[in-house]
Formats: C-alpha cells, sequence, structure tokens
C-alpha cells in the first residue's frame, strides 16, 4: 500500500487544518495519510483535532517542514 501525502506547506491556518480535515474524512481503521506543513501553529491545530477524534499523530520535523502523518485507530 502506498502512503498518501498532502502537500500544506502553501497553506496557513486555519486553511491548512481544514483541508486536512476534509482529507481524513473518509480514511477507515488503520489507514494513514501524511501532510506536509510549514507553520508550527497549524501542526499544533491538527495534532490536537486529530488526537480528538480517534487518530493516532506523528510529527517529525525537517530543516523545511513538518511531516504530520495519521492513523485511524
Amino acid at each position: 500500500m502506498s502512503m498518501k501525502v498532502i502537500d500544506l506547506t502553501d497553506e496557513r491556518c486555519p486553511m491548512s487544518l481544514l483541508l486536512a480535515k476534509r482529507a481524513s474524512r473518509d480514511l477507515k481503521p488503520s489507514q494513514t495519510l501524511t501532510f506536509l506543513v510549514t507553520e508550527l501553529s497549524s501542526v499544533n491545530d491538527m495534532q490536537a483535532y486529530f488526537s480528538r477524534h480517534d487518530m493516532l499523530v506523528d510529527v517529525r520535523k525537517t530543516p523545511h517542514y513538518y511531516y504530520l502523518t495519521i492513523t485511524k485507530e
């Protein structure tokens, strides 16, 4: 299974959160989705939202952006 990556590096809050919510709507249990994000505030908002909605969240920082991977439980 290939990993789906959505590039949100050109988006700012709250648009990045809104687009991430839309993209995650149809996830089935055990499916993952990765977002590329540049703003820490967006990462924090997305992490809080997905944690409250039965998703496992993993955040990794690179020099240019964050990888935020969610997995539906």
